[in-house]
């Protein structure tokens, strides 16, 4: 139908003008309601595609933003932090200066001090952890020291680990400071070396530090990490430490057959230095906490799972693993020396690759019609046989009845009980040997052939008489090998101890003095060997009870008893003072330069006051003089003393205590407080640049991101402003001497010096960040600008052009209506 439409060319011109003028009106229309000239890439890809990339770089940019203004804040809260702790620091300094200042009633010098070790750093410190607890869970996570109250010379282990700290914690992965002090001054109170000679204690900064109970120059402490630690809680810890292990035996297989007989099962005992353990292997062994068992055809992995249920459960130190060639290894999970491990073997045949005989048959050779079956040697049995330096065990069974046949210097050869010892001959051994198989009423006879190889043979002819030879053990060979794998030797670990730290005390000098009490005599040696010789004396300290020392070849240590050193006295006299609740750590003895044997309290200060009297005995010839005196009569069969007793009182101070700097002391003290505390308040959104618990300055770091890429950024490195950071420790002498407040001073200037620094650091680091946030946003605003340059539509020029293709859309309708007409009239003129 449309082939007999017929338009005009007016009309079809003036149809397709409306059809442009339409689609720039749309278009128009639509620019007007976006506000945008380019709305897809079809209309400018160019333009599109550039302002899209300007737009992503601005949200990028964006998003940084945040991140830059959190590193401000983070910075700017690190600042008042700073700002606030040199206000703590200021006030330190002031109550120092005042105490200087303060002249009243000060001593002439000061109280003789303690010997006193602080950890390197505090116990929350080395944890690393949020909550400042450690992890001694298990006995290789170890934090033993050793304490030496001579300089070195000698020391005594504190043992921390999972064994001794379960006492004093509940949760040993949480471990805190003040419950390793506890276990530190529970095993120096059952120390007979340290009893009441030294504490342990957590100070306010969080350090463990151990000092002597007494003053004194003569005070040594040394506390380093022992030589089994892994743990450092402040005092080192070992190098290339190790733990015991030993591998015994040969691979075990892919299955192991077992059953409930001697023969079919295996038993041995894992010793860890501590513990002995005595693992059981049969059918009915579990191998799993829901009791699941071995059975008769036990793989090597539930073999492996069995022996570690056995000694997990018994509390072993101890765990088996494999090897590289499947066989059994035990190891110590303790590390250091003081680990061990040894496997000694109790009986049982089963094939788990420990204790296994060079030759074991477990199997019953069937006799002949004439004879019953025979088992010979594959080696002489020797003309003359030691057992006192090894043995010999077998099991023999003739098919119902089976002995385990034992072989040493014990073992009896004859009815009389003689025994094989050190030369046992062939006839001997073999002797031995019947004589257990008769008693066990196996049908077997030990006999040797012409290559005096033993023989045994079943009494029994034909296929039921039996011999099966199994379970072989033992270092000495008979003919049929020894154990390839017996291990009863302790395997110890390895492991340096630390260097650790060490203290000394001072003598005072404020005039105070300790009650020492000076033999009359010199020593030489003493003759305490002879029955009955003995220089015995009683000690009293104040109006505490009287302690009796005994000195005898019975209490005294000495290389030749019969010329006993005064050194090996006063070691002895020490043991029973240190043994003593009323004297230990408040009495102790020596030997002066004049080689008189002197005994002195701890302390200074008149109520110091020491008796000593002469206490040997009845027997006046017996009687030896050290210099206390002598008891020479009886009285009524009663030793008397016929010397004064010996009394010595000590001094107190000739100055006074400054409670006003004592005061100012405790003021000091605490604001070292508030100076932590402070550090650790001052973080920002989980971020404190001025407090850590470990070492590692990663820990509170902050990393600032300026660019999309990462390229661009800025790591500001945080510090440690607590109290200890800024190396101001607490005071312990009252600042009752110049010298003391002078130190804290000078400690005052340096922390007041780091401040500074820090706080030029960080002040430079904030203008960086502040810069850049800065430039971040001018430079987001120039990428929007022109991102929106590219895309945005000029509404004036769009309103104008709407207006304008109405105008011509309105004369194009009317040209198409007179188009119209003209036609309509031509038709008429045609009519």
């Amino acid at each position: 139908m449309s082939s007999s439409i017929t338009l005009s060319a007016a009309t079809r011109q003036n149809l397709l003008s409306l059809q442009d003028t339409a689609s720039l009106l749309s278009t128009t229309q639509s620019r007007l309601s976006t506000g945008k000239k380019v709305n897809s890439a079809l209309d400018n890809p160019t333009n599109f595609f550039t302002s899209q990339s300007l737009t992503s770089r601005s949200s990028d940019l964006s998003n940084l933003l945040d991140g830059i203004s959190n590193g401000v804040q983070t910075v700017q809260a690190a600042n008042q932090g700073i700002t606030t702790i040199q206000k703590f620091v200021d006030s330190a300094k002031s109550a120092a200066n005042q105490a200087l200042a303060d002249k009243s009633a000060t001593s002439s010098g000061q109280a003789a001090t303690a010997a006193t070790v602080f950890g390197s750093r505090s116990f929350q410190g080395l944890a690393g952890t949020q909550d400042g607890t450690q992890d001694f869970s298990s006995l290789s996570k170890d934090g033993s020291v050793d304490i030496s109250l001579d300089g070195g010379k000698t020391a005594t282990t504190i043992r921390l680990d999972s064994s001794t700290l379960k006492t004093s914690a509940s949760d040993l992965t949480k471990v805190t400071a003040a419950q390793v002090a506890s276990a530190i001054n529970s095993q120096i109170a059952n120390s007979t070396a340290l009893k009441g000679q030294v504490a342990a204690s957590v100070g306010s900064d969080g350090r463990l530090s151990f000092s002597t109970t007494a003053a004194g120059a003569g005070q040594q402490l040394r506390i380093a990490g022992s030589a089994s630690s892994t743990i450092d809680i402040g005092y080192g810890k070992a190098t290339n430490a190790t733990a015991a292990a030993t591998t015994l035996g040969t691979a075990v297989g892919a299955t192991v057959t077992l059953g409930r007989s001697a023969s079919a099962s295996a038993t041995f005992t894992v010793n860890d230095g501590a513990k002995s353990v005595d693992v059981q292997l049969n059918q009915d062994t579990a191998y799993d906490s829901s009791g699941s068992q071995l059975g008769t055809t036990a793989t090597r992995a539930n073999i492996l799972s069995a022996i570690n249920k056995q000694l997990s459960d018994a509390g072993s130190g101890v765990t088996a693993s494999y090897d590289s060639g499947n066989r059994l290894t035990f190891s110590s999970q303790d590390l250091g020396p003081s680990s061990a491990v040894s496997v000694i073997d109790k009986g049982g045949d089963a094939k788990i690759g420990l204790f296994t005989g060079t030759t074991s048959t477990g199997t019953f050779a069937a006799g002949s019609v004439s004879t019953g079956s025979t088992v010979t040697a594959g080696a002489a049995l020797g003309a003359s046989n030691d057992f006192t330096a090894g043995s010999s065990k077998f099991t023999l069974s003739d098919g119902s009845k089976s002995v385990t046949v034992n072989l040493d210097a014990n073992t009896s050869y004859d009815v009389a009980g003689t025994k094989l010892g050190g030369t046992a001959t062939r006839q001997n051994v073999l002797d031995a040997i019947n004589l257990q198989l008769a008693a066990a009423g196996v049908n077997i006879t030990a006999s040797q052939d012409g290559s005096n190889n033993l023989v045994f043979t079943n009494g029994t002819a034909g296929a039921g008489g039996k011999v099966d030879l199994s379970g072989i053990r033992g270092s000495l060979n008979v003919g049929f090998g020894t154990t390839t794998a017996t291990n009863g030797t302790q395997t110890s670990g390895s492991g340096m101890a630390a260097t650790g730290l060490s203290a000394t005390g001072s003598d005072a000098t404020d005039g105070s003095a300790k009650a020492v009490l000076t033999g009359a005599k010199a020593l030489t040696t003493v003759d305490l060997n002879t029955s009955g010789n003995n220089a015995s004396f009683n000690i009293q300290l104040g109006g505490g009870q009287a302690k009796t020392i005994k000195l005898d070849s019975t209490t005294v240590t000495a290389v030749s008893a019969a010329a006993t050193t005064g050194a090996e006295l006063v070691a002895a006299i020490n043991k029973q003072i240190g043994a003593d609740t009323g004297l230990a750590g408040q009495v102790k003895a020596s030997i002066d330069v004049n080689n008189k044997l002197v005994i002195s309290s701890t302390a200074g200060g008149s109520s110091q006051k020491i008796t000593v009297t002469a206490a040997q005995g009845a027997i006046a010839s017996n009687n030896i003089d050290v210099g206390f005196g002598q008891q020479t009569s009886t009285v009524n069969g009663t030793a008397t003393n016929t010397t004064q007793t010996l009394v010595a009182t000590g001094k107190d101070s000739t100055g006074s205590i400054n409670t006003t700097r004592q005061s100012l002391a405790s003021q000091f003290n605490e604001i070292l407080n508030q100076i932590t505390q402070q550090a650790k308040d001052s973080s920002y959104n989980g971020i404190n640049l001025l407090y850590r618990n470990g070492t590692d300055p990663k820990e509170n770091s902050l990393h600032v991101t300026f660019n999309e890429t990462g390229s661009s950024s800025l790591d500001i490195k945080g510090v440690k402003f607590d109290s200890d950071g800024l190396g101001l420790t607490q005071v312990t002498g009252g600042f009752q001497s110049d010298d003391e407040i002078r130190g804290v001073l000078s400690s005052i200037t340096a922390a007041t010096s780091q401040l500074r620094a820090q706080a030029s650091t960080f002040g430079s680091n904030l203008s960086v960040v502040q810069n850049r946030q800065d430039f971040s946003k001018n430079l987001i605003n120039i990428l929007d600008t022109g991102s929106s340059n590219l895309t945005n539509a000029d509404l004036n020029e769009e309103a104008a052009n709407s207006q304008a293709l109405s105008t011509r859309n309105s004369l194009a309708i009317s040209a198409l209506s007179l188009a119209n007409q003209a036609q309509q009239g031509i038709l008429q003129l045609l009519r």
